[in-house]
């Protein structure tokens, strides 16, 4: 009796949450999908149903499959080089008897800044002619390296990717830091007494207790890489030629530069899909890599 009594009561508290969230993403995705089968240029009162015309645009922009192509690629490199840097940064300062505070301050600091400020400063940092990359290049003697680093196709996706990986290694180097001091110490004191160390520690003790953070970190950085677009359309609005565009960006184009909002919506659709689909897919490999993402299990052993 006492449990049923407070149910209306929980439902009353979840209400204000439920009703924001059906109004603020329930209903707009429905919306999106319908405007998925109409054509409407954003002004017009007159949405014609077409179909799936949208539909089949997108299957033939040779341009939206590139910047998914890669949106993929910035999404890899965040999810292995990202990650293993926050982690190897993480487990460094949890090791650290001295200064610990200082280098948690300065790994963190990339995270507090916007993506337009990211964008800004490393626009300036990669200028071709004033920025100091190529200026440190020259200072050392390594003139012949000096490059157009965003204006070149072959370097310019390299460049942000490298950005997003400084941009977000604050984030996972958090959360993995958290992690690590989660991990019971009578772990690593009964691995020592059984001859563990280095890596066979890490492999057997530090894996599996931070298996649920690293889910967690994976997906988020693997959604944030799918996701770029700030930093993207600050540093080189998607060019040269389109080489590093992205679905975002062009999505964003469609709607907003050319009024093609039903097309926009339909890429918007499948773009979605795909993040669903891959997210999913990598909760299940994580859960299959790392045992058991219920910490409490994880202690209870």
């Amino acid at each position: 009796m006492r449990r049923r009594s407070r149910v209306p009561a929980a439902w009353l508290f979840l209400a204000p949450a439920l009703a924001m969230i059906g109004l603020f993403t329930v209903v707009p995705f429905v919306q999106g999908i319908l405007l998925s089968f109409q054509s409407w240029d954003g002004v017009s009162l007159d949405t014609p149903y077409i179909g799936l015309d949208n539909y089949r645009y997108v299957w033939h922009d040779t341009q939206f499959w590139g910047s998914m192509k890669n949106a993929v690629l910035y999404g890899a490199v965040g999810l292995v080089v990202a990650n293993a840097v926050s982690m190897v940064m993480a487990l460094a300062v949890h090791r650290a008897r001295r200064g610990s505070a200082f280098f948690r301050t300065v790994f963190y600091l990339p995270g507090v800044f916007s993506t337009v400020v990211v964008g800004v400063m490393f626009s300036w940092f990669l200028d071709p002619n004033i920025g100091i990359v190529n200026q440190a290049l020259k200072a050392v003697g390594l003139d012949g390296l000096q490059h157009n680093w965003l204006g070149d196709p072959k370097t310019a996706v390299i460049a942000v990717a490298a950005v997003f990986v400084w941009y977000h290694w604050g984030f996972g180097f958090i959360l993995f830091l958290a992690g690590r001091q989660d991990v019971p110490k009578e772990l690593y004191e009964a691995s020592s007494l059984d001859g563990a160390r280095g890596w066979a520690q890490f492999r057997y003790v530090t894996w599996p207790g931070m298996s649920h953070v690293t889910g967690i970190v994976s997906v988020l950085t693997l959604l944030s890489g799918l996701q770029i677009f700030g930093t993207v359309q600050v540093l080189t609005g998607g060019g040269p030629a389109g080489h590093t565009e992205v679905p975002t960006l062009h999505i964003y184009q469609q709607a907003f530069q050319y009024n093609e909002y039903g097309r926009a919506a339909a890429m918007s659709v499948i773009f979605g899909l795909c993040l669903i689909a891959l997210a999913c897919f990598q909760l299940w490999v994580s859960r299959r890599l790392g045992g058991s993402t219920d910490p409490r299990t994880e202690k209870g052993r």
